[in-house]
Order: structure tokens, then sequence, then C-alpha cells
């Protein structure tokens, strides 16, 4: 596949349920509409590479969520309970009748929870490594992940976050780094660093308060009765292969995929194999 010319993608924003929430729209809105979700510590700007690879023929709208990247922090609110109340919003807002979702990492939690009430929306529903729970591995990294940027002070220079975003992003190109430090970082007036955006708080999505929500969420799987793709990265610590084909069983309507030689991050490392996936199956 042809890599594609990346759209920067038109920014909007929307107040919803008292907080101030920024997304990206890529193509006209009377298109098809596709809604991705980002995972933790991500933000929209995550999906430029995927929403080129569904253009022209998809509406790619993918929000920051809240807590991330532009949208307004929420201290206290982020189980995956609020996080569906938002998407439920954004859609509405954005009166899309009928669409398609796809969700990588936490997105993914969020997206079951919001297709279990939501169904009649949803033409397709793709999860993306991650399940109502994860292989313990994964979860260790993630909260490993979370502590670690928690406690990072900033980045003194722009030149020090780019070689950051460069260890995270591997091979990506400068202009991609650039552009997703600037969705990812602040100037901090006080210290007068680079810091990020995201609320320190965003922890709670993966910590012992959410506990409570994986039965919940195995529990929603038997509701969903859209079409439902559930991918695995090959190499992922957080989505076993095991929960993967779980998952499958609890679906009324699922398949499963494998793409091989993918980690955790696979729509931003494979995006030519992601988003081939995702079109085929989109157009069933």
């Amino acid at each position: 596949m042809t890599s594609p010319t990346i759209e920067h993608g038109e920014d909007g924003y929307m107040a919803l349920h008292g907080l101030r929430h920024h997304y990206i729209r890529w193509g006209d809105p009377d298109g098809d509409a596709v809604v991705l979700l980002h995972g933790l510590m991500n933000n929209a700007r995550y999906w430029e590479h995927v929403a080129g690879r569904l253009r022209p023929e998809y509406t790619v709208y993918a929000p920051d969520l809240r807590g991330h990247g532009e949208t307004e922090h929420a201290p206290g609110g982020y189980l995956v309970w609020a996080f569906a109340m938002d998407l439920r919003g954004f859609v509405e807002e954005l009166d899309l009748e009928a669409f398609d979702l796809v969700a990588h990492s936490i997105g993914s939690r969020i997206a079951m929870s919001y297709a279990r009430d939501h169904g009649h929306r949803l033409k397709h529903l793709v999860l993306a490594d991650m399940g109502p729970q994860m292989a313990e591995a994964g979860a260790r990294g993630i909260r490993k992940s979370t502590g670690e940027a928690r406690e990072r002070s900033g980045f003194p220079t722009e030149a020090e976050a780019l070689e950051h975003f460069a260890t995270l992003y591997p091979g990506q190109p400068k202009e991609f780094l650039v552009r997703q430090l600037a969705a990812s970082l602040v100037l901090d007036e006080t210290s007068g660093n680079l810091v990020f955006r995201f609320d320190p708080q965003i922890n709670q999505a993966t910590g012992r308060a959410a506990l409570v929500e994986i039965p919940y969420l195995w529990e929603s799987l038997e509701h969903i009765t859209c079409p439902t793709l559930v991918i695995r990265a090959e190499k992922s610590k957080v989505l076993s292969a095991e929960i993967g084909q779980q998952m499958v069983d609890r679906l009324p309507n699922a398949r499963y995929v494998e793409i091989p030689d993918a980690g955790h991050q696979v729509p931003l490392h494979q995006p030519d194999a992601f988003a081939k996936v995702i079109r085929e199956f989109l157009a069933e």
C-alpha cells in the first residue's frame, strides 16, 4: 500500500458535560463517518496515519478524550462510564445517525461501554488490542508508564522533548513528532518547561477504582450486536490471545484477527496493515 499524504485535518471544539472538548475531523462532514478513539496518554493526533489511509472513502473524526490533548481535565472522572458518556454526547452533537467506531487500547474499553447501550447507531465496531481486562504484563507496563509520566517534571527544551517522542514513536518523521509534541505538551509558565497536557489523575482509568469495570465490560460484550472485529497485535503484552478469543466467544457477532510482527501501538507502527484490516471489515 502506498503511504498517503498526511492530512492535518480540521480542529473542532464543543462543550460536553461542563468540559471543553477538542476533536479533529478529516474530510467533508457529509461523508460516511468513522470515529477513532485513542488510548491512555495519547490524543487525536495519534490517528493521522490511519485517518489518511481511510480517506477519501470516509469522513474521520478523532476526539481528544477527557483529560487528554486539548480537552479539559476532569478530576475524579476517569472511569469508563464517564468516557462513554462523553462519546454519546460527541456523537449526538455531530448528529451521527449511523457510524463506524474504531478504538485502540483504553479507547476499546470505552467503546465496549458505549456499544452496550447505543449499538443501534453502530454499523461496525473495532476493538484493537485491549479487552475488558489486560494481561498482567501489559497492566504492569501501563501502570509504570503512567507513573513515570506523572513524575516527569517536563522538558527544558523542545529538542529534548523531540528526542523523547522519537523513542516513543520510532521511525516516524520529524514532522509527525513536531505535531505530536504540540498536541501532547504545553508550556508551564512556572517552571518554563514543556509538560504533558494530560491530567496526571488519568491513572484512575487503570487503577484499583477501575477493577469494578472488568465484570461490567465482560457482561457488556453480550449486548453488542453490531458486527465487531477484535484485533490483537501479535507481540502485544496488553491483550493476550486467550482474552481475545474469550471476547469473540462472548460477542454475538464477532471475529478475531491478529496482525503479525506488531506490538501494542499497532495503529502507529503498522498503519498499512491496521488500515487494510479495518477497510476490509468496514466494507462488508
